[in-house]
């Protein structure tokens, strides 16, 4: 891509560049407005990596334009609209920005709307101050956002809200049109968000056409077809699509932190002295909170909230004072990952890696030293592997006491038989964190945890909080019902009238419950493993990917095991696609293939590529074949795919549903249909596209089950 004073629409990655970005644009002026775009050499279509669109297209076009009409992505996205250089060059010039964007609504939001139309303006006015107080909060968005303010103020940027009639979906189209002062206009349609990483080279693959009025013909055509549409929209006439001016009341509440004038906008100097990460209020509280209790308790936060970086917030306040601490961890890439972010973080910090090959732990006197009271030693930390911290040699090395602090990420691990031996290890102060702290079916290892941690720290952050904040992208949920074949059907009967015997020999607790036996656990895993494994499921995602798939997306086929991997990768590529795979037993370099991924985008066909650790925030799509019954998984999951990345507004989850032929002659599947629901109904409730809560709830109705009556946090079905 260019140079950092030729991008344009800017989405940034940390408050660095920011600076950088902003620094530079605010230097730039430009005195009355002159342009031609049919001076241009423009190409009929762009793509990213290949044809360098920021500057060969984009930037190029608002040098000779006088006005951008833009629709696209949510509203929260719109503030990185305004913060290139090349867009506050085009507005100092004279230049007109017309934008249509959608606001991040939930089912409440919706349904309040939809009351009535003098409703309507105080309830969207209400969410859109909302959304900018969240812009404002955060460091890295909130210069973006006063921009956003400025522009408006001064009349250079004219914001239109747009909504389906039928509230079933977003809108989320994207099309742009340049127009100069001779008459020459300039349209775009294509994959892009108005984002830094919908347009550079360091971004997403997106793809754009382009059609010139200069040139006649179709492409004349296509942008009559265009503007008439923006037309429609704007001035609110399309009969599919509500669009509605800016309220006045979020107008002027904007416009409270406008500068007076572009050329007041903040100098290079105070861009500057901008902090470089500092806690979200949600952050400050939640370590308000755990201080208030005795430095003892659990952030139960959900997946994008930012748990990690509360907790080095809290942990560097402890170290500061000389003082040791010791952070756990499942697995191998969260020991990276945690690596990564201390050092980042903590600079200042003594850091010593256990576990996962890291093997210094063992030398000499090296981890009582690390962990040791002596505050004349210096802020340390030690990241260590939960099986590693667990063992005998780890235990009796540490110095343990008061002066430990403790804390695990993803704490539910913690609580296992062989992890929880750790929990005999003193510490003074005591965190965990977790998006669903609790051990499904096993409520001796849940109490394990809380009696060595603590209490839930409330208030919880629930995955539809981390939304609202901006943190995560909103959803759109389509479940797909599958059937068991006549011979899976068999299977399960037999499975479940044998696993119905096997339980009736075991003995009841003291409230009357049968205990389950350990070949009743198995048993029943394996039954749960038909179901997983529907032959029909292979069929599903061949259909959905070819209906549904587009080149640019990035999307992640979850299956149970190896063997329903290359089934639907054959599906796959017989039909044409080209799926690349991951999993832990792959031929190849594993890390290369995510990093081709994460780059490129495609279809990614997976096993527990969703699961605690792996991060793929670019993934825009996900069919999930493989569906546990366990909340903290399927929480996990879907939480993962509505990571935010630049260049993603809105995430797609398909999933697919074992659902029986006919209810009155399969009795024995209801129990296996109501865990289904459950997940479905949890994963639905808030999805953007109502109407799959809706015909869900109308199919647990026909099969004589209440879909009010479900509780993900509870269930009687066992999963590995």
């Amino acid at each position: 891509m260019g140079k950092a004073d030729e991008r344009l629409p800017f989405e940034f990655q940390d408050a660095t560049e920011a600076r950088m970005v902003m620094a530079t644009s605010l230097s730039s002026n430009s005195n009355g407005y002159s342009g031609n775009l049919a001076s241009l050499d423009l190409e009929t279509e762009y793509r990213s990596l290949k044809d360098d669109p920021v500057e060969k297209f984009y930037a190029c076009c608002l040098r000779e334009a006088k006005l951008y009409r833009r629709a696209a992505g949510y509203f929260r996205s719109s503030v990185f609209l305004v913060v290139g250089p090349a867009i506050v060059s085009f507005v100092r010039k004279g230049g007109r920005i017309e934008l249509i964007c959608s606001p991040a609504l939930d089912a409440g939001d919706v349904e309040r709307i939809t009351e009535g139309y003098a409703k309507r303006g105080s309830e969207l006015a209400s969410i859109l101050i909302k959304q900018f107080d969240t812009l404002l909060a955060n460091p890295q968005t909130a210069l973006g956002a006063k921009t956003l303010a400025t522009l408006i103020a001064v009349g250079s940027l004219d914001l239109k809200i747009a909504m389906r009639r039928d509230r079933r979906g977003i809108y989320h189209e994207k099309i742009g049109i340049f127009s100069d002062a001779q008459g020459n206009r300039v349209s775009f349609k294509g994959s892009a968000n108005e984002t830094w990483s919908g347009w550079s080279n360091d971004g997403n693959f997106e793809s754009i056409e382009v059609f010139c009025s200069w040139r006649g013909g179709l492409e004349a055509d296509r942008i009559d077809k265009h503007d008439a549409h923006f037309d429609r929209l704007w001035s609110a006439k399309d009969e599919d699509i509500e669009v509605c001016s800016l309220p006045e009341t979020a107008k002027e509440y904007f416009e409270k932190f406008a500068s007076p004038d572009l050329a007041s906008l903040p100098s290079e100097e105070t861009i500057e002295k901008m902090p470089r990460r500092v806690p979200m209020p949600h952050q400050a509280n939640a370590i308000e909170r755990w201080i208030k209790a005795g430095r003892r308790g659990i952030f139960e936060h959900a997946t994008g909230s930012g748990k990690t970086f509360t907790a080095i917030t809290a942990i560097r306040q402890h170290i500061l004072e000389g003082k040791p601490a010791l952070i756990l961890v499942p697995s191998r890439l969260l020991l990276s990952q945690w690596a990564d972010e201390v050092a980042d973080e903590i600079p200042e910090a003594a850091l010593l890696l256990a576990g996962a090959g890291n093997n210094k732990w063992r030398g000499s006197g090296r981890l009582p030293a690390m962990t040791d009271a002596d505050v004349s030693l210096g802020p340390r930390i030690i990241i260590s592997t939960m099986p590693t911290a667990a063992s005998e040699e780890f235990r009796a090395n540490v110095t343990a006491g008061d002066h430990l602090l403790v804390v695990a990420d993803e704490v539910h691990q913690i609580g296992s038989r062989e992890n929880s031996k750790f929990l005999a290890t003193e510490a003074g102060a005591r965190l965990g964190l977790s998006a669903t702290p609790k051990r499904y079916g096993d409520s001796e290892g849940t109490e394990r945890i809380f009696s060595y941690f603590g209490p839930i720290v409330l208030p919880k952050i629930t995955l539809m909080d981390a939304v609202d904040a901006g943190r995560l992208v909103c959803y759109e949920y389509h479940p797909h019902p599958v059937h068991l074949s006549a011979t899976e059907a068999e299977d399960w009967l037999i499975q479940s009238r044998a696993i119905s015997k096997e339980i009736a020999r075991s003995k009841s607790d003291n409230e009357g419950r049968k205990a389950l036996s350990e070949r009743a656990r198995m048993m029943l895993i394996k039954r749960a493993r038909i179901a997983k494994k529907a032959a029909a499921k292979v069929s599903l995602a061949t259909r959905v990917m070819v209906e549904e798939f587009e080149p640019g997306q990035s999307w992640l086929v979850y299956c149970e095991d190896g063997d329903q991997l290359a089934e639907v990768l054959n599906a796959l590529r017989e039909s044409g696609l080209d799926p690349i795979e991951y999993h832990s037993s792959m031929e190849g370099d594993r890390e290369a293939t995510m990093d081709w991924f994460r780059r490129f985008g495609g279809i990614l066909v997976s096993i527990r590529c969703l699961d605690e650790g792996v991060d793929i925030p670019a993934v825009s799509h996900a069919l999930i074949l493989a569906s546990s019954q366990n909340p903290r998984q399927f929480i996990q999951r879907r939480g993962r795919v509505l990571r935010k990345s630049p260049g993603k507004d809105i995430a797609v989850i398909h999933d697919a549903i074992v659902t029986p032929v006919n209810p009155d002659e399969e009795e024995d599947q209801m129990g296996l249909l109501r865990a289904e629901l459950v997940r479905s109904v949890e994963f639905a409730k808030n999805a953007i596209n109502q109407m799959a809560a809706a015909n869900l709830r109308e199919i647990a109705i026909e099969m004589g089950i209440d879909p009010d009556d479900f509780d993900p946090e509870e269930g009687d079905e066992i999963d590995d």
